[in-house]
């Protein structure tokens, strides 16, 4: 474990792959600036559109601790709490955890379908498992999330990276409203769909793609730097009540909301499932960024059946191959993350959530 800058200590001593590659003979101060700013441009800067939730929580939390990590905003959505809910949740957690990132309201219902239910069933009536998070006196963004994400990629074009780990409404009102988003993004992950497993909430269907199908169909069509983390990388990670409570000592800040969220989240998957703890889904797409060895790749087409009893259900292709079936047919390939090494995963989370603490 690096050692920790002592309180006069520049912090960026201790990061010498920095150091180092400053020239020389440059002043120490003017070294430490330099490398202030190199590790500026090294950071991902990212927007992360979400539906807060449990596991949205433990990724959105990941991202306020990672230092390689810029929280841009978050933008929202409905899927496990209605749109209006997940503003409220976004809004309340940056707060409670004194985070100046912007938030931006997104759509209220499925491009054409309408809305389920959301997944209060598996999050809770206020999606944090009755957890009590203070409501925040901040507002939302004066922008809606699709013109927010607009705006920000014009700002820093090549720079954004889209983690979508709800309903991907607003990735597909993106592309209608300016298909040219897709050459100013850096990469967009998608937690969703279930490529080589069962679903979650029907024996086909994954929650995210499966509460609005026209979206997901339409963001896995795109030409974009896409990556999708499917439940197949997902479901092999279980955070168990030991490792949240560890968490909570070691973070407390962070880890203790945390962990009592997860108490409620863990009755969920012991009851329907028998899993003694928590998947912690929406992690991934951010741990994509941060931790890729952990992930083991295929890459293909992919699409999302729209009607009928498998509504909902993701489709693949392998890159290479050939098939009869036509809805692949003009498709790009994308990378899918196939499968997870479930103790370099937690490992890294919780190595990231105690450095923060210090």
């Amino acid at each position: 474990m690096p050692p920790v800058a002592g309180e006069n200590e520049h912090p960026i001593l201790h990061r010498p792959y920095l150091v180092s590659r400053l020239s020389c003979d440059c002043s120490l101060a003017v070294a430490l600036e330099c490398a202030d700013e190199q590790e500026q441009a090294m950071k991902h800067k990212i927007i992360i559109d979400t539906d807060p939730g449990i596991d949205d929580a433990m990724a959105i939390a990941y991202a306020v601790a990672h230092p390689d990590i810029e929280l841009l905003a978050l933008t929202t959505i409905f899927g496990n709490v209605r749109t209006d809910e997940a503003t409220r949740n976004a809004l309340a957690l940056l707060d409670h955890w004194g985070v100046s990132a912007d938030v931006a309201e997104g759509e209220p219902a499925p491009l054409s379908m309408p809305a389920n239910q959301p997944s209060y069933l598996v999050h809770g009536r206020n999606g944090f498992g009755g957890v009590d998070i203070p409501a925040s006196k901040r507002q939302k963004h004066a922008l809606d999330a699709v013109d927010y994400i607009i705006e920000a990629t014009r700002r820093y074009p090549g720079e954004i990276t889209i983690c979508a780990v709800g309903p991907v409404t607003n990735l597909a009102r993106l592309l209608e409203r300016d298909p040219e988003v897709v050459s100013r993004l850096k990469s967009v992950i998608v937690m969703g769909g279930a490529v080589h497993r069962k679903g979650n909430v029907t024996p086909m269907a994954e929650a995210n793609f499966w509460n609005d199908p026209d979206a997901a169909d339409a963001v896995l069509a795109a030409s974009w730097p896409l990556v999708l983390a499917p439940l197949d990388c997902t479901m092999p990670v279980v955070f168990t009540p030991d490792f949240m409570q560890a968490l909570a000592r070691e973070n407390p800040a962070l880890g203790t909301p945390l962990a009592a969220m997860a108490e409620f989240y863990a009755r969920f998957y012991r009851s329907h499932l028998g899993i003694g703890g928590c998947v912690p889904h929406d992690v991934m797409a951010l741990s994509w960024l941060t931790v890729p060895g952990a992930f083991r790749l295929q890459k293909g087409a992919l699409a999302v059946i729209t009607d009928g009893p498998a509504i909902g259900q993701t489709l693949f292709q392998p890159g290479g191959t050939r098939s009869r079936a036509r809805c692949f047919d003009g498709r790009p390939d994308h990378m899918v993350m196939v499968d997870t090494d479930p103790e370099m995963f937690m490992a890294d989370y919780m190595m990231v959530m105690t450095q923060h603490a210090r």
